[in-house]
């Protein structure tokens, strides 16, 4: 069933992406369909980050430079409350946990659909507490 192999391959992304938070140069982009779009909540958009990001290059660059400016990279937790497969999505339920750039705690709950096409992630829906966020990167650390 494709929705099995959905679920294992969004399962597969999330522990090399933790790989790669963790500081390994571990291969996110061959989960990645090559026109793949990443959409987040149109509130998050600012003038250097789009809330949505359009193609491989894009999304990579995303998880490039953007992560470290807000996250402790090597401090990102996932805690995972429910993988749900469905033709060719899937949603995925979690916590983050982190430190911000800051030094900030964060702690956010998130749900996520992604749609799979041949077999890659081809579309991402990221959906969280958006005044959460807002609030705990507007404070200065103590």
């Amino acid at each position: 069933m494709a929705e099995n192999n959905n679920k294992a391959v969004l399962q597969a992304f999330q522990n090399t992406l933790e790989q790669r938070l963790a500081g390994s140069d571990a291969d996110i982009a061959k989960y990645f369909h090559d026109d793949i779009v990443w959409h987040f909540p149109q509130s998050t958009a600012s003038a250097d980050s789009p809330s949505e990001h359009r193609g491989k290059a894009a999304v990579m660059a995303m998880f490039g430079g953007a992560v470290e400016q807000f996250y402790q990279s090597s401090s990102m937790r996932f805690d995972y409350h429910a993988w749900t497969a469905e033709e060719d999505r899937v949603h995925l339920h979690f916590t983050l946990r982190a430190i911000t750039s800051t030094g900030r705690d964060y702690c956010n709950q998130y749900q996520t659909l992604f749609r799979f096409c041949d077999g890659l992630i081809a579309e991402v829906w990221e959906y969280f507490d958006t005044s959460y966020l807002f609030a705990v990167f507007a404070e200065p650390a103590e």
